[in-house]
């Protein structure tokens, strides 16, 4: 047995025993959190099934997901889980009980799994909490994984877990996963290719649409509505310093035509990133528009959408540097061309895609990033064209609810209520 699962299994329950006694040590607003996260949930009841996403980027899949379990079993109830405050938040709009997941001890799973009374439980991508599933093995409730992903990372440290891990995934009633390649990590964790199968990322349906008028909407949020826009999303420590660079070296008048967003991935990083902007000769503003040359600065969280819906053009972050890069498909389903650094290992498939559908262009010097910039922001029918393909390739993506419910009915795990 594997000294990593031995050890997980030992220390765990120990943790989980003494966690309620330090309730009274948490500040009293978040006092109600914390017993959700002990597993204190209750359903009178039951639920027909329990979704879970781990934060605010899965929880945007659950409401097509949730949407379409509906469409089949429209009396069917749900409890809504998410490991975060914006995550509980976002999948608590969907108008289902939604609470704090617990943590994974087996005190708190067998609390909630008591208070909630799951008949069946729904994990996003890569959900995998050995006391959870232990829980749900104990209580015969099955457990499916959609919209199911695997770095090289992740399977590397669930295999240092061991067989007793192995034998939990290889329990699972299905494993309905993104891509080819997710498909075939999650079959080397032990997987069964009966219940396994690809059915696309559930974020696709839930992406969402350019505005209407782009001018219109770039009004709305305060913004200059007669000037295109570029936003330089999700960016990370030492990529505005390099962006700043590159946009210098590009002509006067392209620059003064244009108006510039930037919002940071971690607003905690602001204050570090806008140094990084001043060291480069990057004027910022927190004002409307960005006037006078300066890039306009947004560090609120959740903003990011907004500009997307009327960008004309967008950088997409965490690729400068070795981050892994951050997903491109918002952007790409508002029309926007986009451009990204060469770090996007954890992105591959999707720049793939879209860089061969010619919505996507890769640079990675201050050179290659004015070179591409200068050719998007000053030919109109290069960055059209580059918006079209990038819708192209999300029309082409949507459907995954459909074909994943569809697959859990084949399974028996969905129907008609």
């Amino acid at each position: 047995m594997s000294l990593a699962w031995s050890a997980y299994r030992l220390v765990v329950p120990c943790l989980g025993a003494i966690l309620p006694a330090t309730r009274m040590l948490v500040p009293p607003h978040e006092r109600a959190r914390w017993d959700q996260r002990l597993g204190r949930t209750s359903l009178p009841g039951g639920v027909d099934a329990w979704v879970h996403a781990a934060s605010m980027g899965e929880a945007t899949a659950v409401g097509p997901f949730v949407s379409e379990l509906q469409s089949l079993a429209p009396r069917s109830r749900f409890v809504l889980t998410a490991m975060t405050r914006g995550g509980c938040e976002r999948v608590g709009a969907l108008g289902q009980p939604a609470a704090i997941a617990p943590l994974d001890s087996p005190q708190a799973a067998a609390r909630f799994f008591s208070g909630v009374t799951p008949r069946r439980c729904f994990l996003l991508e890569t959900e995998l909490w050995p006391h959870w599933l232990l829980q749900a093995r104990a209580s015969r409730v099955p457990v499916a994984v959609v919209s199911a992903r695997l770095s090289v990372s992740s399977v590397a440290q669930y295999r240092r877990l061991g067989g007793g891990f192995r034998g939990l995934v290889s329990g699972l009633a299905a494993v309905l996963c993104q891509s080819e390649t997710d498909l075939e990590r999650w079959r080397s964790l032990g997987a069964r290719a009966e219940v396994s199968a690809v059915t696309g990322n559930l974020k696709d349906d839930g992406l969402p649409v350019a505005a209407p008028d782009r001018a219109v909407g770039r009004a709305a949020l305060g913004l200059d509505r007669d000037r295109p826009l570029l936003v330089l999303g999700s960016v990370r420590p030492g990529e505005v310093l390099l962006l700043a660079r590159a946009w210098r070296r590009l002509p006067a008048a392209l620059r003064e035509s244009w108006q510039v967003v930037a919002v940071p991935r971690h607003p905690r990083a602001s204050a570090e990133l806008r140094a990084e902007a001043v060291r480069a000769g990057q004027a910022l503003a927190g004002g409307v528009g960005g006037q006078g040359g300066a890039w306009l600065w947004d560090g609120r969280l959740g903003v990011l959408r907004e500009y997307y819906g009327v960008a004309d053009v967008v950088f997409v972050g965490g690729s400068l540097s070795p981050f892994g890069g951050h997903n491109p498909l918002e952007p790409a389903a508002c029309g926007a061309a986009l451009l990204m650094g060469p770090h996007y290992a954890s992105q591959r498939d999707v720049v793939r895609e879209l860089e061969a559908a010619g919505a996507l262009r890769v640079a990675g010097s201050e050179t290659e990033l004015a070179a591409v910039l200068e050719r998007l922001l000053g030919d109109v029918e290069a960055r059209a064209s580059a918006g079209r393909a990038a819708r192209g390739v999300i029309e082409q993506r949507r459907g995954a609810a459909r074909r994943t419910v569809a697959r859990l009915v084949e399974l028996g795990l969905w129907g008609a209520s």
